[in-house]
């Protein structure tokens, strides 16, 4: 594995992360054993922030964790829940406290997770965070004051191949290289042809691409037909599959996507989520041949 996940982007060897969250309390004892059995199996972790509007403990926290077991974090920040100032405030911590990847997302409504009765910020969107990072990087912040220190990060940005139409979902993708993005993970791909749609338009932008690939289980099924995971599309006949499948089962499914993925040359790695059973990614990317 290269020393640091900005290092193996620019390899060309075909990365791993898996997604973890950070916990919704103060325990990190478990959460510090997980990373420490896959450290060993992936190249990056991913850590969400607030992911579906669920509150949980700030994403930094668990970066320094992972740092701490000399392995590579990619932390989430959302511009759901902060202003334009206390963004710019995290950015500038945790680069002091070592954390390098970011992954900038605008987030998911607060009407899909625990606290319906947050109000969202939305204060900039995606978009305007990487430029904040940017700007942040060459010494000033985002009203044009200089900074005593700068700091220097790897930048990701999401983006959905499912999307439908894609044609919107391209022209975000553009402006959120010219911010500065060297990188994207997309949603989870549940459609090789999504994946190929959207390969085939930045193929030729100076971007890397993490596929997003999700552990589905039966218990979510419903959830996914009705909606309950905003822009992810699950093919009927695969939620079928998914319907009366055991564990081993779902695995396996989710494995042939990533080795469908890995195989189709389309992108530079993947993203691996999968909520409730993170301890089984290894086993994921090993039906992947991964």
């Amino acid at each position: 594995m290269a020393k640091s996940f900005e290092e193996g982007l620019a390899s060309g060897h075909f990365l791993a992360a898996a997604s973890i969250a950070p916990p919704k309390g103060t325990d990190l004892e478990s959460l510090g054993q997980l990373i420490q059995k896959l450290k060993g199996v992936v190249d990056a972790f991913g850590v969400s922030d607030n992911h579906g509007a669920v509150m949980c403990m700030n994403p930094w926290a668990v970066c320094r964790m992972i740092l701490d077991h000399d392995a590579e974090p990619i932390m989430h920040l959302t511009c759901r829940d902060r202003n334009r100032l206390a963004l710019q405030s995290d950015l500038l911590a945790v680069a002091s406290a070592g954390i390098k990847n970011i992954l900038c997302v605008s987030g998911d409504h607060v009407k899909f997770g625990d606290h319906a009765d947050a109000k969202p910020v939305h204060d900039i969107d995606s978009v305007h965070l990487l430029g904040a990072a940017k700007s942040l990087e060459e010494g000033n912040d985002m009203a044009g004051n200089p900074l005593s220190g700068s700091p220097a990060f790897c930048l990701g940005a999401t983006a959905n191949p499912g999307a439908d139409p894609l044609e919107p979902q391209l022209i975000k993708v553009d402006k959120k290289i010219k911010a500065g993005a060297s990188f994207l993970v997309t949603h989870p791909v549940f459609n090789i042809e999504d994946l190929k749609r959207f390969t085939t338009y930045v193929t030729e932008k100076d971007i890397k691409v993490l596929a997003g690939v999700r552990l589905l289980i039966p218990e979510e099924v419903q959830q996914y037909r009705d909606g309950g995971y905003p822009g992810l599309f699950v093919p009927e006949a695969l939620l079928e599959q998914i319907e009366g499948a055991d564990l081993e089962k779902c695995i396996e499914i989710t494995g042939n996507i990533a080795k469908e993925i890995k195989g189709s040359n389309l992108c530079d790695g993947l993203y691996v989520t999968a909520p409730g059973h993170e301890n089984r990614i290894p086993d994921i990317l090993k039906a992947g041949g991964i």
